[in-house]
């Protein structure tokens, strides 16, 4: 029986190499979407170039364990660093009759003239020739600008 008004003369649709081509089209567009919306498309972002060096650690005060580490900032970007709680420092005792390790406060952390972090500890014990392992970290980033061990020196 034919109906009155139709053209088709075939039943088949579109072949089946087209039709997957079109799936695969499509898929690609609902994944850029998606990517779109979760941020996908910034580029990495590139770490500052800020180091830390010439580290030293002077013992202040002896018997009041008080001491200061400093260290020059350079780099490109150094200037980027100018808040001292843009950093956090970690410090560890190296030596096995006292082992500690201090996560330093930002109120002891300083930067004068932009070119110099200095460091004040208060409290824990350390005397000349002890290492002391150093971690110093740019918050803003996560990049590790100093890990280094220093050796106390009377000042």
């Amino acid at each position: 029986m034919r109906v009155a008004g139709c053209f088709w003369k075939s039943r088949k649709a579109v072949s089946p190499v087209i039709g997957v081509i079109l799936m695969v089209a499509a898929t690609i567009v609902i994944a850029a979407i998606v990517m779109g919306y979760l941020g996908g498309f910034k580029p990495p972002s590139k770490p500052l170039d800020i180091q830390l060096s010439e580290g030293t650690l002077q013992i202040t005060n002896v018997t009041a364990h008080n001491w200061t580490m400093t260290f020059v900032i350079v780099g490109s970007d150094a200037n980027a660093l100018n808040n001292p709680s843009d950093v956090n420092v970690v410090i560890k005792d190296m030596n096995a009759s006292n082992s500690w390790t201090w996560n330093i406060p930002t109120n002891d952390i300083s930067i004068k003239n932009g070119s110099l972090l200095e460091i004040n500890v208060h409290g824990k014990p350390i005397y000349p020739g002890d290492r002391v392992r150093v971690i110093v970290k740019y918050n803003p980033t996560g990049q590790i600008l100093i890990d280094t061990v220093l050796v106390a020196r009377k000042a």
